[in-house]
């Protein structure tokens, strides 16, 4: 009976553990994207950048960025000029549907709330 207990208590850890891996995704050094929620309408996800780190060429559906932290990104969109976003912690904007590829270019971690509207 102890063995058996023993057995499901690590199984339950192991599936705890797998569970959180999948939550979060690491694509790009630095960067790390955490799915807070997701279904047909919508996907809520936290995105952590440390100083320097890109995130490279991916797209978006049209979205609304939430500041956690003060952002300043260098934005590059495939024939414009790049350009440099700054936000502040709580500050909120829209964008439509894109393809880009984003630099921290500030001097401290970043985090934002990006709501991908499907």
């Amino acid at each position: 009976m102890l063995v058996m207990l023993s057995v499901i208590t690590i199984m339950t850890f192991v599936a705890v553990q797998t569970t959180s891996a999948q939550d979060k995704k690491q694509p790009w050094p630095g960067v790390t994207v955490k799915v807070l929620t997701e279904n047909d309408k919508v996907k809520i996800s936290e995105a952590t950048f440390a100083p320097g780190a890109i995130a490279d060429w991916h797209s978006h559906p049209q979205h609304t960025v939430y500041a956690i932290t003060d952002i300043k990104i260098k934005v590059e969109i495939k024939d414009k000029e790049a350009s440099t976003v700054e936000m502040k912690a709580g500050q909120a904007m829209w964008s439509a549907a894109v393809t880009h590829k984003i630099t921290n270019v500030g001097k401290k971690p970043l985090t934002m709330i990006v709501t991908e509207i499907k």
